[in-house]
């Protein structure tokens, strides 16, 4: 009987959260040329600036999508857009059986995308920055049973690389 099972009497909650850890950590032991970050600032669409690949300096190990160097995948911050856009593409070409829209959040300091499908909202995603402690939308998906994700745009060191998004909203789907 592993971990999993013991904490999840649900099949298909154990097989989400088995494969959500396996996705994390899939790409934990890669050595992958760093980048310098650019200073991310609040305009949510502001373009994000490309910057230049430069060596890794010694320093901590990074994990799947957080650490102090940039990681040569696809993230938010050398995506040749807004983080909104970005998340967005990763939402349309990657999950293109839902419906995709997103609206200013709440105060207009957040995004909140929702993934439809059938008309039922399949899945809230909000993008906030690290110093908002807003619960409201969590807290309102949770009575409504919808599945809910954040994202912070703006925490330093966490890139929200492509294959994070992607893992994290497969799982919060029970894809």
């Amino acid at each position: 009987m592993s971990l999993f099972s013991k904490l999840f009497k649900d099949e298909k909650a154990e097989k989400a959260a088995t494969d959500l850890l396996k996705g994390l950590f899939s790409g934990v032991l890669k050595e992958e040329p760093a980048q310098t970050a650019p200073e991310n600032t609040f305009a949510d669409q502001a373009p994000v600036q490309h910057v230049q690949q430069t060596a890794a300096p010694a320093a901590a190990p990074s994990g799947f999508s957080w650490g102090e160097t940039m990681p040569a995948e696809e993230n938010q911050f050398n995506y040749p857009g807004t983080y909104v856009e970005y998340f967005d593409g990763i939402f349309r070409t990657e999950f293109p059986a839902y419906v995709t829209s997103h609206t200013p959040g709440y105060g207009g300091r957040s995004t909140v995308f929702t993934l439809t499908a059938g008309g039922q909202t399949a899945l809230t995603v909000e993008l906030l920055s690290e110093n908002s402690s807003s619960v409201k939308l969590r807290e309102n998906c949770a009575k409504r049973g919808i599945p809910y994700l954040r994202f912070y745009y703006d925490h330093h060191g966490w890139w929200n690389t492509r294959s994070y998004v992607i893992a994290r909203t497969r799982a919060a789907l029970g894809l």
